[in-house]
């Protein structure tokens, strides 16, 4: 139900996502998409493998969103070197491209820090965790899934306000 000052859920519609039981879940719901993914997140990172979380590999569960033909979209942050000699986000979206989502960046005048996730138009989840080993196995990371279909509209609104400002993914333009 929307109010004057946000929206109000049932109790039952939100799950609290932090330590082990985030990965899991992530791998699980995605899995259970049936139509939409929408994801607008600051790293998605394709380096790592969680022994810790059950081998989890996060990218793989979104790429194979993809191949199964769900409408996928991921709006990312510009490329990072870790390290001085790993580019987050490139390995990532070239493979969720390869695999059928359309990828966009944000411009360089910009930053995209969120992390949201948008299935099935119904589902919205909002917090603090990357998609990266951190996120999964060593970070203070917590976010919430919120079952509501008016809320999850208006995420939707505003994953393309995002969509309108970010510029197409080119993988060559980030091997320089």
């Amino acid at each position: 139900m929307q109010t004057e000052n946000g929206y109000t859920v049932a109790e039952k519609n939100i799950h609290l996502l932090s330590g082990d039981t985030w990965a899991p879940w992530f791998e699980k719901e995605v899995n259970r998409a049936s139509s939409s993914i929408h994801l607008s997140i600051y790293m998605i990172s394709d380096h790592w493998r969680s022994p810790d979380v059950g081998n989890l590999d996060l990218v793989e569960t979104l790429a194979n969103a993809g191949y199964r033909g769900l409408n996928c979209r991921c709006i990312i942050d510009q490329p990072h070197v870790v390290n001085r000699r790993i580019k987050f986000n490139t390995k990532a979206a070239r493979k969720l491209q390869d695999s059928g989502w359309k990828v966009r960046v944000m411009p360089s005048n910009k930053t995209l820090h969120e992390k949201v996730l948008l299935l099935d138009k119904h589902l919205s989840v909002i917090g603090s965790h990357n998609i990266s080993k951190a996120s999964a196995v060593s970070n203070f990371d917590t976010s919430l899934a919120i079952e509501s279909e008016a809320l999850a509209q208006r995420i939707y609104r505003q994953f393309w306000e995002r969509w309108r400002v970010a510029v197409p993914f080119v993988a060559d333009v980030w091997l320089r």
